[in-house]
């Protein structure tokens, strides 16, 4: 990696050089960044990030699901929220004039952890997350959903910085929030969200939680690094491991990296996988499955090269 990257500001940030990411990732696997940064408040990462040199490439990991790191890393800072900015707390209870509950996640705390601290406040909404791994951050800007329900369903508004430091509070409608997608302009970064919630025993919240794990662990191949759903379903027609199936690419490998014989849209590490391998069997499944429907999968994750985020 290259050496000539500027420090970005330490006076509001912990910095370490040359950090592993694989570790960092669900998928296990990458090259290090060249800085990690990581904050004990909202404060310090606002002065951080407004400081940044425009040139230093910037990246915000979150939790390491839904991205792939690319064997030669990533040249520039990776700012982890996960310590210090990773707070959750009820804003407002329900009552009888506002039947629904307020809660507040920061970017950095994990989507599970939300769902479990919703639970034990006897309160509904958050069951979906309870089985995505990432963080709040990272399910903001896909809008994260599963068992047919969506981040944007109980989303009240999330705060973002904008490159200049400046702190700005955006609705769903303003993010443009649809499947699996999250307008927020370049260079913004979320750094906190309101939920609205609804108040429900928390006994049958649990029972839902139960299944949707009981699902995931029946349906899903837990056991192996994966990155989860790999491809997104498309708008019409067959879901996206349908067409996996249908093209003949279960199973497929290239080195370590595979398709699931379990979930044929999850794509797993079976040990010693590159970026590289995974990369090459992604576009080798989505090509196979043009070939055979004509239909083009689109991603769900990213790949993060040296310089920055891009598609495959």
């Amino acid at each position: 990696m290259a050496t000539d990257v500027p420090p970005p500001p330490s006076l509001a940030g912990h910095l370490t050089e040359y950090v592993a990411l694989a570790p960092r990732t669900t998928w296990r696997m990458g090259g290090p960044a060249r800085w990690l940064a990581t904050f004990e408040n909202h404060d310090a990462l606002q002065i951080f990030w407004s400081r940044l040199s425009p040139e230093t490439p910037r990246f915000v990991l979150g939790g390491g699901s839904n991205i792939l790191v690319s064997d030669a890393g990533f040249d520039g800072v990776v700012l982890d929220l996960s310590c210090g900015i990773n707070r959750i707390a009820l804003q407002s209870p329900a009552g009888k004039e506002t039947p629904e509950a307020i809660m507040v996640a920061e970017a950095g705390a994990s989507t599970r952890a939300l769902a479990h601290a919703a639970r034990r406040l006897g309160l509904s909404g958050t069951e979906f997350l309870s089985g995505i791994p990432g963080s709040i951050g990272g399910a903001l800007v896909m809008n994260a959903g599963a068992h047919g329900s969506e981040l944007k369903d109980i989303l009240i508004d999330a705060v973002a910085l904008d490159p200049d430091g400046q702190r700005h509070t955006l609705t769903p409608n303003d993010l443009q929030m649809s499947y699996r997608h999250t307008h927020l302009p370049h260079g913004w970064i979320f750094t906190a969200a309101r939920f609205r919630l609804t108040p429900l025993d928390p006994v049958i919240i649990r029972q839902t939680m139960q299944r949707y794990n009981h699902y995931r662990r029946t349906h899903q191949p837990l056991s192996q690094p994966s990155a989860g759903s790999t491809f997104k379903n498309p708008p019409q027609g067959p879901a996206a491991w349908q067409l996996i199936e249908a093209s003949g690419m279960r199973g497929a490998t290239v080195g370590d990296a595979r398709v699931s014989d379990k979930h044929c849209n999850f794509f797993v590490n079976m040990g010693h996988a590159t970026a590289t391998d995974m990369t090459q069997l992604i576009r080798t499944v989505r090509d196979a499955v043009f070939s055979h429907s004509g239909i083009t999968l689109e991603t769900e994750v990213a790949l993060l090269r040296p310089r920055g985020l891009t598609t495959f």
